[in-house]
């Protein structure tokens, strides 16, 4: 990291947001990926600057161009909170081809809906429990809800069995 991002990021820490914000935009606009990412994340959550949704998915969607995976991510998650599915979907499935397992776990996430897609969602699950690229708690998740996915068949086998 630059000098530049780590005042950035110290302003932020210590409360200054709108001198974070500056700083991170000033960085984006040079091409920074980490700033494009954090300029998304401040305009998403209004620190610093007015909210704007669209301004994020802009500085992002940048950001994501130039190979982001954290902006690719962010994408993701903004999309699937606006209703946009079928947009998630599609950047948590281009994370996952890439090992990301925190967008594995998301994906089983979205598929959790039905029965019909079990088998979809123990290969995400299993994706997500095995990645290198996965934070401690969502490989835990992942874990703990193949366990249910598995008892959850097993008790279904035996009540058609009893049947």
């Amino acid at each position: 990291m630059d000098e530049q991002f780590l005042l950035a990021d110290a302003a932020y820490e210590r409360g200054d947001l709108e001198q974070a914000f500056a700083s991170f935009l000033q960085l984006a606009e040079g091409g920074d990926l980490h700033g494009m990412s954090r300029v998304a994340c401040m305009y998403a959550d209004g620190e610093g600057t007015p909210r704007s949704r669209e301004k994020s998915l802009e500085w992002d969607s940048r950001a994501a161009a130039l190979g982001s995976t954290t902006s690719m991510f962010n994408l993701a998650i903004t999309y699937r909170n606006a209703g946009d599915y079928r947009e998630a979907r599609r950047w948590f499935e281009r994370l996952h081809a890439d090992g990301d397992g925190d967008a594995s776990l998301e994906l089983a996430r979205m598929h959790m809906i039905s029965d019909l897609e079990d088998e979809r969602v123990e290969a995400y699950l299993l994706a997500a429990a095995r990645s290198s690229r996965v934070c401690e708690a969502s490989r835990e998740e992942a874990q703990a809800l193949l366990v249910e996915l598995v008892e959850g068949r097993a008790r279904s086998n035996v009540t058609q069995l009893a049947d």
